[in-house]
């Protein structure tokens, strides 16, 4: 399969999980941050840390919502994709945050493996937060 033709297959799931990224955020709503990985896809933070499977990811983002800000705007911005084989893309780019009052900006860059499942839905593997 041509790489246009598998990258234009992946866009539809790829452009919803990083589109609800924030309003999911927003929402307090681990579960849909969690859906666009696979079972036993791999968070791993700018400091290391490696959370494995999608409960695990759950779990995480929930830990972390007591202690979030309210968010004002944010997004992510995909620099760049790479087709690597017929099931597997590699996504970078950088996602930023405003939150609190006064108003502050965070944020960093990401690389993000998504593989096509056997349902022809993409999912992330592997998402590394730099």
């Amino acid at each position: 399969m041509h790489c246009d033709a598998i990258l234009a297959g992946a866009r539809a799931d790829i452009e919803h999980a990083n589109d609800d990224w924030v309003p999911a955020l927003r929402r307090r709503d681990a579960e849909a941050i969690a859906a666009a990985y696979v079972d036993d896809g791999m968070f791993i933070a700018p400091d290391g840390t490696v959370t494995r499977g999608r409960a695990a990811i759950v779990a995480m983002y929930s830990a972390r919502f007591p202690k979030m800000k309210e968010i004002h705007d944010g997004g992510i911005v995909q620099d760049g994709t790479a087709v690597i084989d017929d099931s597997t893309i590699y996504e970078w780019g950088h996602a930023w945050l405003e939150t609190g009052q006064p108003p502050a900006r965070s944020g960093g860059r990401y690389l993000t493996v998504w593989k096509r499942q056997t349902d022809g839905h993409w999912r992330i593997t592997r998402n590394i937060a730099f």
